[in-house]
């Protein structure tokens, strides 16, 4: 027998109308905060953490970043206090319309096989092309200036695949320099990503600490195992708190 429901997410407001309708009435809870609940939770055993940078002992205070259709910032405190700090459009929606415009595939694991084959250099503007070298102690010769500028100053056409490549590498550099930014904001050096568009398979994790780690040696990215489904255990976390 079911004796909770709990909804939480975009679809929890849209059909509200519908959930009033069900036995047991379900009980509304905050998206942000229950993935925030969630993370929080996950990051309790670090023997399904996976961390990028300094192997830090204390993973919270952190930013967690919910990578879904867009992209959202929140704050965690050590009390487990969550505060929304910022966001961006650019996310898993983002991939998957751009794909389907650019290469006509709208499949997500599909995208990450054909990104991973890819190459980045094909279109990517990089450090390298414009000094020929890295430009100081910050920028090394690899990283990207500017997303498919190649296609626009060399005039190329590229295979799908360098294209998947080159998309995915510009999502994951905007949705990392804004949580770097925040961090600096928020005076924390931890940043843990949750979410669907997440995938540990291929690049996407390489890319994210390239961006975040280019101004701040400092900062450690958290990869919890079931980060995919953050949302759902916070939910069911603060489900059983409920009387």
């Amino acid at each position: 027998k079911i004796e909770k429901i709990c909804i939480t997410g975009g679809g929890s407001v849209k059909f509200r109308e519908f959930f009033e309708q069900i036995k047991p009435k379900p009980v509304k809870l905050d998206e942000l905060g229950t993935q925030a609940f969630g993370a929080a939770h996950l990051l309790k055993d670090r023997s399904n953490v996976k961390i990028l940078g300094p192997q830090i002992e204390d993973l919270i205070p952190c930013i967690i970043i919910s990578m879904g259709t867009g992209v959202s910032y929140s704050a965690l405190s050590i009390d487990n206090k969550v505060k929304h700090v910022g966001g961006s459009p650019l996310g898993g929606g983002t991939l998957l319309g751009l794909a389907n415009l650019l290469i006509q595939v709208n499949n997500f694991d599909e995208i990450l096989r054909l990104a991973n084959i890819g190459k980045t250099s094909t279109l990517d503007l990089l450090i390298s092309d414009i000094y020929g070298q890295n430009y100081g102690n910050t920028l090394l010769s690899d990283v990207c200036a500017s997303s498919f500028a190649k296609a626009s100053i060399e005039h190329k056409t590229a295979p799908k695949e360098d294209i998947a490549a080159s998309l995915l590498s510009a999502i994951c550099y905007s949705i990392a320099g804004g949580a770097a930014t925040v961090a600096r904001a928020e005076k924390v050096t931890s940043l843990v990503f949750v979410g669907g568009f997440l995938s540990m398979e291929g690049s996407i994790p390489d890319s994210l600490y390239k961006s975040a780690s280019l101004f701040n040696k400092e900062i450690s990215l958290i990869f919890p195992e079931n980060h995919r489904y953050a949302g759902a255990i916070g939910a069911a976390l603060r489900a059983s708190e409920l009387q």
